[in-house]
């Protein structure tokens, strides 16, 4: 994997374009870069959640600060892009972008396989990848609508891989907002993921986004705030994500979220689940006295045991269960 860009590469890609901005860059204010931040973590925390179920191993994806960029600065090695069309809420699109290499490991993984690296991506591996990266929007949408007070969603994405030089054809973009995203699987990735809107796309939510702030009501006891300088490239460097703070909360009280109750899981290749068939049995990872898991999101909040109510349904006593400030910082409000 010799060809994946070191930290090394990305730093000076990094540096490059905070010290030779275009002139007819829009910029945008402090505040409106700490709004597109907090959306971005938003959907690193579903990357996050969603990489860990999809690879059955631990997985996590660590989330750097967001800049205005030339997209063109982007374009040093080949590329592998998911555009994202807006299907509620804004228009315009919104893109992951990912090493064609790195990303042939990451669909491995997500396979079943030990991440291995490919020259080419398959059919198998794009869809993999689909699924994967659909998911990740799919389940950071609800919490961005509810941030952004208007319903977002986003529709199938458009899968491409440019050779060096031809980004402009999956991304034919001047400037855009970049955040920086880290998924790191033990011993076999570490590889960047990139999130980028368009300056258009970016200036248009961070408009949003800050006059929910603005509409907000103070604080009972308001604290003086240090001032912040803009932020830069040189924090780009992935490092841990910050605490979730909880704001706002009456936008997502309405929110309808999946909860189920589960019995244990199990890890299997791929070619074991093709051989699934009636009658087989497949081995579950939970001791028989072992407690149920309440799941909402992906997140376990609770621990209970199942009982029987009326004569032809299963419920869940709760045993052990979240505070209700600590719930909602497990969702990722």
């Amino acid at each position: 994997m010799a060809d994946i860009l070191s930290q090394e590469e990305i730093d000076r890609l990094l540096t490059v374009a905070a010290t030779e901005p275009a002139a007819d860059v829009a910029e945008l204010r402090t505040s409106e870069l700490e709004a597109l931040e907090k959306l971005a973590r938003v959907l690193f925390a579903s990357a996050n959640s969603t990489l860990a179920t999809l690879l059955a191993r631990p997985a996590s994806v660590v989330e750097g600060l967001g800049q205005v960029v030339n997209v063109g600065d982007l374009d040093t090695a080949a590329s592998f892009t998911a555009v994202f069309p807006f299907r509620s809420g804004f228009s315009g699109e919104m893109a992951f972008l990912l090493h064609p290499q790195e990303a042939s490991v990451l669909a491995d993984l997500i396979l079943g396989g030990e991440g291995s690296a490919k020259a080419t991506l398959e059919e198998s591996d794009r869809d993999a990848l689909k699924e994967a990266l659909s998911q990740i929007a799919g389940n950071g949408a609800p919490v961005l609508s509810a941030t952004l007070g208007r319903e977002t969603g986003f529709g199938a994405p458009r899968l491409d891989e440019a050779p060096q030089g031809d980004l402009a054809r999956s991304l034919p973009w001047k400037h855009a907002f970049l955040a920086i995203g880290t998924i790191r699987v033990e011993g076999v990735l570490d590889a960047p993921l990139r999130l980028l809107l368009p300056i258009e796309v970016a200036q248009e939510i961070a408009r949003v986004a800050c006059e929910i702030t603005e509409e907000a009501p103070p604080p009972r006891a308001p604290s003086a705030r240090p001032a912040q300088a803009p932020p830069t490239f040189d924090s780009f460097r992935p490092g841990p994500a910050p605490a979730a703070e909880i704001r706002n909360i009456d936008l997502i009280l309405d929110i309808e979220v999946e909860v189920m109750v589960r019995l244990g899981g199990a890890v299997m290749p791929l070619r074991e689940v093709q051989r699934l068939r009636p009658g087989s049995i497949v081995d579950l990872d939970k001791d028989t006295e072992a407690p149920m898991e309440l799941v909402v999101n992906d997140k376990v909040i609770a621990k209970g045991e199942l009982v029987v109510v009326g004569s032809d349904h299963f419920a869940l006593r709760i045993t052990e269960i979240e505070s209700p400030s600590e719930r909602i910082r497990r969702l990722g409000a």
